[in-house]
């Protein structure tokens, strides 16, 4: 009887264990007691599970009663509970000290934060998302450590992206991979509101696996997938406008009193064709009359996931558009994209992700520099009674200097492009044994683009005018391919070695086709008649294909023992179609180490630190920037005239000189890092210095003279150049509650760097900036890149006793034109002449420090958020200056008259104003031009409400008000002293040409979860 009863119970037993019940429960945070939204339930040991829904509640069907469930959630302490036949499991859930589990991803994987032995940075979606911008990288201003993002202010402006400095002429744009597939140096595609995360992978030791690709830095991009559960939707939207200040020119009347006080100080009769003593209301506002005063920005995005055991799915909606601050010129998006992911079971997985997108530009002017110099003398339009049929002979020419109706150029503006698009990235992942993890993935970017430009003939006057309409189409095409296999084997020996081996294979395709159709004369502006059909003259055809193909083999090491001792090593072979035989293969090894000290014994007593890790690290990484035939001589057809009748042959001839013995550009890189974690972790700080150094720079040098083909002033690439950046790095974040209802964080970060040439083209020193016959920049070998080469400026002479006086040791007076009020330069040779022997270093465009502060704070159902950014110690060349001086009838900046020398003491800045300028004040690469460009912004304010849940049940809303780039604190006094640093390349940065600059953007924000 006894033995019955017991199996019985036994019995019963297993019948309880296998039983399939349901768990319902809620998850809360043990902080504020309030639901966690999205927290993972997961069944351990099988791929079901679910996560929260908007009241933190969850619910599990088909459990087993001896399950065990694993609750986690980003920023809290995992819990695992085991089901006991319970069908209620609440859990609170603790929040982490340390984030040091949280995954990050690298080079083809991810690891544990804590095992990092290489300089990576991470950022999450959310905070790229508070700043409504179309590229995610404006929006890292100030917010990782190392990365110099300069933005531009127009439409579709793509921001400049430094990584740690400058080490190569060839490209600065770091190499971007999205969910594991290389797309390239730009991101102006991507949907901001998809990014899950981005890893920075700032040093050679992180970058080296992708070799050739990853000289400028990687930015590694995780889009938002999917997790099974309920559907969750989520839309945001954010509306505003952006507005961009008035330079404040001068009005009619001071304009007329400055143009003949030029003549007249010059002892000359005015030229003036404008009507005398005119009125302020008489005049033209160019500035108000061209630019407006708002442009709307608007972002939306609609998404929707969810999925169950074995399917999951994030499906989202994007549409984004940004006008700019003229009544044309625009930019927006359309994105969609599906990220799809399928375990069949536990040994088999696979994925497809798909995002199409649709682009279109309306191109934007640049008239500010138009509108700032423009006649304000000068009416709109010309008199009715001289209008005629073709309305674009309708405006009016200045009547006093040549600058053109920058209205009437803004009627003709008549370009336009879009552009569709896709990427498709399925891959296939097999677990065949435990810690074997086999993944193929096949990548495609394709896009195509068309654009359409029309000028119209028009005739203003002589000086003004197009005598024939032009109209042209083109198109172009892009289909870009990656093919990437790995093999990872993870394994943990002993309880204390950890191991974790990759290695793999990847194939790269680069194609582009273009074609383009011109012709000039269509019968009439018609819109109608903007086809190249059309045109009547001057048929032109061009178009081209061009490939290039890269074959990779990586592997690495990492192992790390009993958590304190990291070593990590790899390899990356790269083979280029861009290269000759015999060079086409280059070699980019890395190794890195990290000692965690608060895992020694040692340090188990101390209360000082929660976290002490040294790293250190070594890296060399490739660049193959160039084009894709450097390495051959190419022929093309060329037009010779010859005979006693001058007719034209169509000949052959050599259009570019090849280099048969090029090589890879290398870049070797040292890294030095600490980290500390103090204060129960409310304290993280991080230390870096680092030193990067390019080899076999590729390096477009003048070919030489005399070969004399294809031409004189052809050029050759060759290996001959070296870059060098040093700096450091210093990060401070501290994040801490006060009160279940108060929680605030403050990050600083702090960063230098030095960027040297070590040699360049070895022909002496490169000048670039072209102003007035002359270069505003030299670079030079062994000193440092962007600097400012021209004459001192030693204030303004103040008298005639003060010119006759400035002579050299012989008396000689050094300035003969000079007159009272015009600019002192130095003789710094001390010859006696001013000449070019008299220039030398007056400024550096590039910064002493860069700084990031970024406040949160957070209280009951308040958020708040601010971000500042801030370079320190740059200078920056303004052109703009210009503007005092009414060159060749220009307008001139309001106040002028009193601004500019007009009697002794008045001013010792301004010169007087001439219309000779026999001194050249204004024509001269000087100091007079350079001023200090540091600056301090404000990018971000933003204060958000979260209404209660009881307002509107089941849903999570958030309304926000924010403001961008709301004021800076500078002492530059043109535009904006963040647009110059975009520069046209590495070595030539820091001038402001009046382009467009950073907006301030006012904007409404919603965020609803159901």
């Amino acid at each position: 009887m006894k033995k019955q009863i017991l199996l019985l119970c036994l019995a019963l037993i297993s019948l309880g264990a296998h039983a399939q019940i349901t768990v319902r429960g809620k998850v809360t945070s043990a902080t504020d007691n309030e639901p966690l939204i999205g927290a993972t339930i997961q069944i351990k040991g099988s791929g079901n599970g679910t996560v929260t829904d908007l009241d933190g509640n969850y619910s599990l069907n088909n459990i087993a009663g001896d399950d065990i469930l694993v609750f986690s959630s980003i920023g809290y302490e995992t819990q695992e509970i085991r089901v006991a036949n319970q069908n209620t499991i609440n859990v609170v859930m603790e929040e982490a000290q340390e984030l040091l589990e949280e995954l990050v991803v690298i080079g083809y994987g991810t690891v544990r934060k804590s095992d990092l032995t290489s300089s990576i940075s991470t950022i999450k979606g959310e905070e790229i998302t508070k700043v409504t911008t179309g590229n995610a990288m404006d929006a890292l201003q100030g917010k990782i450590n190392g990365v110099q993002v300069t933005s531009g202010g127009g439409p579709g402006t793509t921001p400049k992206v430094l990584i740690r400095g400058v080490t190569t002429v060839n490209g600065s744009d770091p190499l971007y991979v999205v969910d594991g597939m290389p797309v390239g140096t730009n991101i102006n595609f991507l949907n901001s509101n998809d990014i899950e995360s981005m890893e920075v992978l700032k040093d050679a030791s992180a970058a080296a696996i992708y070799g050739t690709r990853g000289s400028n830095g990687v930015i590694l991009i995780t889009t938002k997938k999917g997790s099974a559960g309920k559907t969750l939707f989520n839309f945001t939207s954010s509306v505003g406008f952006q507005n961009i200040a008035n330079p404040n020119m001068a009005k009619a009347s001071e304009y007329e009193q400055v143009f003949k006080a030029r003549y007249t100080n010059d002892g000359r009769t005015p030229v003036w064709n404008s009507k005398d003593n005119i009125t302020d209301a008489e005049g033209t506002d160019w500035w108000n009359e061209v630019v407006n005063k708002t442009a709307l920005v608007q972002n939306y995005a609609f998404s929707a996931s969810g999925g169950n055991d074995k399917l999951v799915y994030n499906l989202s909606l994007g549409y984004f558009r940004n006008n700019s601050q003229y009544d044309v010129g625009y930019w927006d998006k359309i994105n969609v994209r599906l990220n799809t992911e399928y375990t069949f079971n536990q040994y088999i997985k696979m994925g497809f992700d798909i995002a199409p997108r649709v682009e279109s530009w309306d191109n934007t002017p640049n008239l500010f520099s138009a509108a700032m110099s423009m006649d304000p003398t000068t009416p709109i339009f010309k008199p009715e009674e001289e209008w005629v049929d073709n309305h674009y002979n309708n405006y009016a020419r200045s009547y006093n200097n040549q600058e053109w109706n920058p209205v009437a150029s803004l009627a003709r503006q008549n370009a336009y492009s879009r552009e569709y698009g896709v990427i498709v990235n399925p891959y296939l992942q097999l677990t065949p044994l435990e810690g074997l993890t086999l993944r193929t993935q096949f990548g495609a970017n394709a896009h195509i683009r068309r654009s359409d430009a029309f000028t119209p003939e028009f005739e203003i006057d002589q000086l003004e005018k197009s005598t024939y309409s032009n109209v042209s189409r083109e198109m172009k095409e892009w289909l870009d391919w990656n093919w990437t296999n790995t093999a990872n084997y993870m394994r943990t020996f002993d309880d204390k070695h950890n191991l974790n081996l990759m290695a793999g294979f990847t194939a790269e395709r680069f194609a582009e086709y273009w074609v383009k159709g011109a012709r000039d004369d269509t019968p009439n502006n018609s819109e109608n008649l903007q086809e190249v059909s059309a045109g009547t003259l001057n048929q032109q055809a061009t178009g081209n294909t061009a490939y290039s193909t890269l074959l990779s083999y990586i592997g690495r090491v990492m192992y790390n023992y009993d958590g304190r001792y990291y070593l990590t090593a790899s390899l990356r072979t790269d083979g280029s179609s861009k290269f000759p035989e015999g060079n086409k293969y280059a070699v980019f090894p890395s190794v890195s180490a990290a000692w965690r000290l608060t895992g020694e014994e040692f340090m188990q007593d101390q209360d000082i630190f929660n976290n002490l890790k040294i790293r250190a690290g070594w890296g060399r990484v490739g660049n193959q920037n160039i084009s894709n035939s450097a390495y051959l001589t190419l022929l093309s057809s060329a037009d010779a005239v010859f005979g006693r009748n001058p007719s034209r042959v169509t000949g052959t001839t050599i259009s570019s000189v090849g280099n048969n013995r090029l090589k890879w550009e290398t870049v070797e890189d040292y890294n030095l890092g600490l980290d500390m974690s103090f204060l129960d972790s409310r304290l993280n700080v991080t230390f870096d210095i680092y030193q990067k150094k390019s080899y076999d720079m590729l390096y477009r040098k003048q070919n030489i003279f005399a070969v004399g083909y294809p031409d004189w002033n052809s050029q050759v690439t060759m290996n001959i150049g070296s870059m060098k950046a040093t700096g450091w790095e210093l990060s401070f974040d501290w994040n801490d509650r006060i009160t279940n209802d108060f929680s605030y964080n403050i990050g600083l970060n702090l960063s230098a760097v030095k960027n040297k040439a070590v040699k360049l083209s070895g022909d002496g020193p490169v000048s670039t900036g072209g102003f007035n016959s002359d270069q505003i920049i030299r670079n030079e070998d062994g000193a440092e890149i962007g600097r400012f080469y021209g004459y001192v400026a030693d204030g303004l002479f103040q008298n005639l006793s003060e010119v006759y006086a400035h002579t050299d040791e012989h008396g000689t007076i050094l300035q003969p034109n000079a007159q009272p009020g015009d600019i002192r330069f130095k003789d710094l040779n001390h010859d006696g002449v001013l000449d070019e022997n008299d220039k030398t270093y007056i400024g550096n465009a590039y910064p002493d420090l860069m700084a990031g502060l970024n406040l949160g704070l957070n209280y009951k159902s308040f958020d708040f958020n601010a971000n500042f950014y801030g370079t320190f110690g740059n200078d920056i060349f303004n052109t703009t200056k210009r503007l005092y001086a009414g060159t060749n009838g220009s307008n001139v900046y309001a106040g002028t008259l009193n601004k500019v020398w007009h009697g002794e003491g008045t001013s010792n800045d301004i010169p007087r104003l001439t219309v000779n300028d026999n001194n050249l004040n204004y024509t001269r690469v000087s100091s007079f031009y350079v001023e200090d460009g540091s600056y301090f912004r404000c990018k971000l304010l933003q204060v958000g409400y979260t209404l209660p849940k009881n307002i509107i049940p089941g849903t999570n809303l958030r309304i926000s008000f924010s403001a961008q780039n709301p004021f800076t604190i500078t002492g530059y006094s043109g535009m904006d002293p963040e647009r110059p640093q975009m520069g046209a390349s590495v070595i030539e940065t820091g001038i402001d040409w009046i382009a467009y600059p950073n907006p301030r953007t006012f904007l409404f924000g919603i965020d609803l979860k159901f």
